[in-house]
């Protein structure tokens, strides 16, 4: 069972999803709040491994605040959900850390089946968002820019950034978990990064 927690102001939003979630089977909301400030009383005893958050809240641009609450809640996948369409702030809400970016206008399924995908590697974006990020690319190609990383670790990049999952890229590669797993500890190292959110945030700026 995912553990979930939510940050939305809209009450017949936080209403909506609070209903779906918790008949939900695979879900369990531990928490519903509407704002971040009080998010780290609750860190003390929760830590959810998903927290979706509204981009927009009372308090300003929640964009700001991912790192923070990645302090709060460091095992925690933190899927940014709103209502804003522009490529700027897609590039920008991945780029300040985020785990994902769903849009608000996307089903409850949707969104459900996007979040299920992160136990398996995959990042929750919707179509858009992905447009948004691949469109913001230059002419300069992944593999120009960091010539250290392998043919086969090429490959998995472009597969990645793509949104597949980890264990997708493996069937798709034929290889195993295991070594896709290896691979992705090799990129880190060379383009000295740490999740799997850095490299795709830095692949869609190029040409794989």
């Amino acid at each position: 069972m995912i553990e979930l927690g939510l940050v939305e102001d809209n009450y017949i939003l936080r209403n909506n999803y609070e209903e779906f979630f918790n008949n939900e089977p695979q879900f369990k909301l531990v928490f519903s709040v509407s704002e971040v400030k009080t998010l780290q009383s609750l860190s003390f005893t929760l830590q959810p491994q998903i927290i979706l958050l509204d981009l927009l809240l009372p308090s300003g641009n929640s964009m700001t605040y991912i790192h923070k609450i990645k302090q709060f809640f460091p095992s925690s996948s933190v899927i940014v959900l709103s209502s804003v369409i522009d490529e700027r702030i897609s590039q920008a809400v991945i780029q300040n850390g985020a785990d994902g970016y769903l849009l608000k206008t996307s089903s409850l399924q949707y969104i459900k089946d996007a979040l299920l995908k992160i136990s398996e590697g995959g990042i929750p974006l919707s179509p858009l968002i992905v447009n948004h990020l691949l469109y913001s690319k230059n002419r300069q190609t992944f593999a120009s820019v960091y010539p250290n990383l392998t043919k086969r670790e090429i490959e998995l990049v472009d597969l990645l950034k793509t949104g597949m999952s980890n264990k997708m890229a493996a069937l798709s590669l034929n290889v195993t978990f295991f070594t896709v797993n290896q691979h992705l500890k090799n990129i880190y190292t060379k383009l000295q990064i740490n999740s799997k959110n850095e490299l795709i945030a830095l692949a869609m700026k190029f040409e794989v």
